[in-house]
């Protein structure tokens, strides 16, 4: 007993214990001293189970277990776990759960890996979490497939779900995935709402554009202060010729900062819905010139210090 050490934020059981010399005293003696941890029927951590220990601590004789639903959403977004955790096991596991544990059975189990824990896609996430708020959940798919890689990475999780309910295929349709900024997914996701189809990170002509409307022939740019601001003389003189690329073919381009959409997110969602629709009428902020209205030439203070990214 002497000679066995117990390291930190280890997980063991009865087996591994009795194997180094520790009776059934012993391990009541050490738990009875806050040395051990009992977490379920003969499996202990050496600290306090909280957090990834614990969630190592449950999976250690369920070698099946991915950790799914809420437990997954809380995983993906890196917060805080709440009880009980929620998880799938194959069928011909043990579906028995704890107070601490809810499992459910699949056929098929496809996982990503969090540090040493198995864990469901973002959006199988979201397919098991559907009660929860709609716009936390649609926060957390714009994040997990953001950027140009993220529409090709949401197909393939996709094909890894047995099926795709009404209730997340509504959520989907409304989610702005592909987005580089928070400026472009706040912009695409009202559209979407509104009903438009926004294809985002869209390569034209070797050109990626923020968001386009096919329907439309229109394009629709974000731009950040902060990347205009240490633009280079190559990347301004390739912003215009892609442009202008787009116009030649056929596209219209609307442009807008990240100050625009900070400040006058229904003002942009309105005139892009009316570049869509092809209204002839004057809108509120047309019938002005910009510097008259825009926020960042009417507020005190420098614009530069608050320019939204």
């Amino acid at each position: 007993m002497k000679k066995f050490r117990l390291e930190k934020d280890a997980v063991v059981d009865t087996a591994m214990l009795k194997a180094n010399g520790v009776s059934a005293h012993h391990i009541a003696v050490l738990v009875q001293a806050g040395q051990l941890h009992r977490v379920e029927r003969g499996v202990y951590t050496t600290s306090p189970p909280a957090g990834s220990l614990l969630l190592r601590a449950l999976a250690h004789r369920r070698p099946t277990l991915v950790y799914s639903g809420k437990t997954a959403f809380e995983l993906h977004s890196e917060q805080e776990l709440t009880l009980p955790l929620t998880g799938r096991v194959l069928y011909g596991s043990s579906d028995t759960g704890t107070p601490l544990l809810t499992l459910r059975q699949s056929r098929k189990l496809p996982f990503e890996s969090i540090g040493e824990l198995k864990v469901v896609s973002p959006v199988s996430a979201v397919a098991d979490h559907m009660d929860h708020d709609d716009s936390e959940l649609l926060d957390f798919l714009e994040k997990a497939y953001r950027r140009k890689e993220g529409r090709q990475l949401l197909e393939r999780h996709l094909e890894q779900l047995p099926r795709v309910s009404p209730g997340l295929a509504s959520l989907l349709g409304r989610a702005a995935v592909g987005g580089d900024s928070d400026a472009e997914r706040k912009v695409f996701r009202r559209l979407r709402e509104r009903g438009l189809v926004v294809e985002q990170n869209k390569d034209i002509g070797g050109y990626l554009f923020d968001g386009v409307i096919e329907a439309a022939q229109l394009i629709v740019e974000i731009d950040g202060y902060k990347y205009h601001s240490a633009e280079s003389r190559e990347t301004f003189i390739a912003d215009r010729w892609k442009a202008n690329y787009a116009v030649r073919h056929g596209y219209r381009v609307l442009r807008y900062s990240g100050s625009c959409v900070e400040y006058h997110l229904e003002d942009v969602v309105e005139q892009i819905a009316a570049a869509v629709n092809e209204d002839p009428e004057h809108l509120g902020t047309e019938a002005r010139q910009v510097w008259r209205w825009h926020n960042t030439f009417i507020r005190d203070g420098p614009w530069w210090a608050e320019v939204a990214q």
